[in-house]
């Protein structure tokens, strides 16, 4: 092109390129990258009609529990001890409405190191009351401490309730124990919830922040859909279920390995946990109020499942969560006697809970344009 040419023709051309980087540089997994879905709007109702009420409430009935079992050690008798066990079983609904929200503060604070390690290490527990020397802080004793600490501590096995009273008046540095544990917990929980409160360390504001848009691996999606995934694979479908039915652990159940082996109601904290992860997913508050949730991000992107399926890929993960959830709900209470007697059932709560991971590790993520970036041994 002679230079007389490409003088006439300089505006178009610099116009077309100036077009062509604007396209360029636009982040195909950027909040609206093929729709106009309101990433920010979603993000602002996650963090503060889900995820805020939910540390709060966390923190609340932490509170209550450190004070029914202060009010059990200052006067030990049947009643005030139904009252802290009520109280602990009341914590522990709390926290599974947590758990698929640990980065940010509580990644930080180490919550579910802190809360939620199960099965309790009993002879650990015992050589720490007997020593009167430890430090619940250690990773050495995540498996004494926590909720599933004070559960062993409150029931016992096989023990009436006078002789679970009786134990800590003969082993008065047993109440001890008991209360540092649940000191732990609260001061733990209130960490996090003052944390994410916009009257506190306001981690909701960086997580709902322009800057925090996007779908890379330091946006508020990365983190979210990583954490959601990470807790249900690893603390809902492999502790919960498949550690205890013998999936996880070489193929040798182990009953004693359920989360609320003790008092007897794993179930319902199953059935409070993957209820958790469905409400997240529907954008939908523990009181029934519908905000904007994954269901609706998907419809979006107008997202199809990997496998073929008829159904949209918001309402096959929908329908696969009200699987699982229906057949958790066909399991006999206790757990740990369910997998001693037909383990059949809860191994095929294990294969319905599979499922779900894939749509939600796979199918969700890929559409949402999240890279999963923790590493799993199932290769979904």
């Amino acid at each position: 092109m002679r230079l007389g040419e490409y003088k006439k023709w300089a505006p178009v051309v610099l116009m077309l390129a100036g077009m062509m980087v604007t396209s360029c540089g636009e982040d195909d997994n950027g909040p609206n990258a093929g729709d106009n879905f309101d990433q920010k709007g979603f993000l602002e109702h996650v963090g503060s009609s889900l995820i805020v009420p939910a540390y709060q409430e966390l923190e609340q009935k932490s509170g209550i529990l450190r004070d029914k079992i202060s009010s059990f050690i200052a006067s030990p008798e049947s009643s005030t001890l139904e009252e802290a066990k009520t109280a602990l079983f009341e914590a522990r609904i709390a926290w599974q409405y947590c758990s698929p929200y640990q980065f940010g503060p509580a990644e930080e604070s180490g919550l579910v190191s802190n809360l939620n390690i199960f099965p309790a290490d009993r002879s650990k527990i015992e050589r720490n009351i007997e020593n009167g020397s430890y430090n619940l802080g250690t990773l050495a004793n995540n498996d004494a401490k926590g909720f599933a600490a004070l559960e062993y501590l409150l029931y016992g096995k096989d023990v009436t309730s006078g002789e679970v009273i009786q134990g800590f008046a003969d082993q008065p540095q047993r109440a001890t124990y008991l209360q540092n544990v649940a000191e732990l917990i609260i001061a733990t929980a209130a960490e996090v919830y003052s944390a994410w409160s916009p009257d506190g360390g306001n981690y909701l504001g960086e997580f709902t922040s322009d800057g925090a848009l996007g779908a890379d691996a330091g946006s508020s999606l990365g983190k979210l859909v990583n954490a959601l995934n990470l807790s249900f694979e690893r603390n809902t479908r492999d502790a919960k279920i498949g550690i205890p039915a013998g999936i996880r652990s070489l193929g040798i159940t182990i009953p004693e390995a359920t989360e609320a082996y003790y008092a007897g109601y794993s179930l319902e904290l199953a059935l409070a946990n993957v209820d958790a992860y469905k409400k997240l997913f529907l954008g939908q508050t523990r009181e029934g109020v519908k905000g904007l949730g994954f269901d609706d991000y998907l419809k979006a992107r107008k997202a199809a499942t990997t496998s073929g399926s008829e159904l949209p890929l918001d309402e096959a993960i929908n329908a696969q969560f009200d699987a699982v959830l229906g057949f958790i709900d066909q399991i006999e209470n206790p757990l740990d006697e369910q997998i001693s007697t037909d383990n059949s059932r809860v191994q095929q709560v294990f294969a319905q809970m599979q499922q779900l991971a894939v749509l939600l590790k796979t199918d969700m993520a890929s559409a949402l344009g999240v890279v999963i970036s923790y590493q799993d041994n199932d290769g979904d």
